[in-house]
């Protein structure tokens, strides 16, 4: 673990000497829509290795849901559940977020038969249940026809120091998964 936290901080200050794409300004609440896709740093216990695999700040993600008393997030955390948007920018590190746009008309996200699935902690694929970027994945493939980006095998990711927590957790390195990073990264995703 030791290693790890040595690794990610040489990696965080790589970013801040080198520049990082993500710190430019966020979009503002105002033009946010239904489709949109938000992106954060968390601060649960696993964001760090997530950022450290994926070599990226981001580590957690969600759709932008329209409703009539505002804007939530369809996220994955425990449960698939809606979260009021502000309350999702407020739990991300530093209260920084990202978004990125993916379909410019107005579309409906068919969502109410995912509320309440626990999340896939072993991020398997075809479970019937998801983890955050899977979910986003699934949902533009599903309803909108949209392949946002390819599954990459885990072992494709950075784990120097992460393969024996991986395996504890029932994750094979073989695995196919997607990650935070490969969503915002999509060809198909735009900024706001």
């Amino acid at each position: 673990m030791k290693k790890l936290k040595i690794t990610f901080g040489i990696l965080v200050l790589a970013m801040l000497v080198f520049g990082f794409k993500y710190c430019m300004g966020q979009t503002s609440v105002e033009k946010l829509k239904e489709g949109d896709l938000i992106f954060h740093t968390s601060k649960s216990k696993q964001s760090p290795a997530i950022q450290y695999a994926t070599m990226s700040v981001l580590s957690h993600c969600g759709i932008i849901i329209e409703k009539p008393n505002g804007l939530y997030v369809l996220e994955a955390t425990g449960i698939l559940k809606l979260t009021p948007l502000q309350e999702f920018i407020d739990r991300g590190k530093g209260k920084q977020w990202w978004a990125k746009r993916v379909i410019d008309t107005p579309v409906k996200v068919k969502y109410k038969h995912l509320l309440g699935r626990r999340y896939d902690s072993s991020f398997k694929p075809n479970n019937n249940l998801f983890y955050c970027s899977e979910l986003i994945h699934h949902i533009y493939q599903k309803q909108f026809g949209m392949e946002l980006c390819k599954y990459r095998k885990v072992s494709s990711y950075h784990l120097f120091g992460l393969k024996k927590k991986l395996i504890l957790r029932g994750i094979s390195l073989d695995q196919e998964v997607v990650a935070p990073i490969d969503i915002y990264n999509s060809k198909h995703a735009h900024d706001i």
